[in-house]
């Protein structure tokens, strides 16, 4: 298998998004688990968890723009 980084930019994309979208289903899962067995930090730091996953994501499929250091 290759990786994300040797993929053209959109095959790049859309590999980051569709395992980003696994991870983040995982996470709502055992939040959702945490939240009915009444784990509620445990339910908190899912949900923080999946926000950074997300964010990550969105950062990585972003093209990258180099700042002018002047």
């Amino acid at each position: 298998m290759k990786s994300a980084q040797s993929l053209s930019a959109p095959n790049r994309t859309s590999r980051i998004l569709r395992e980003s979208a696994i991870v983040a289903r995982a996470i709502s899962r055992y939040q959702r688990e945490a939240t009915l067995k009444g784990r509620t930090d445990e339910a908190l730091e899912m949900v923080a968890l999946y926000l950074g996953v997300s964010k990550m994501a969105l950062d990585l499929t972003q093209p990258h723009q180099q700042l002018d250091v002047a």
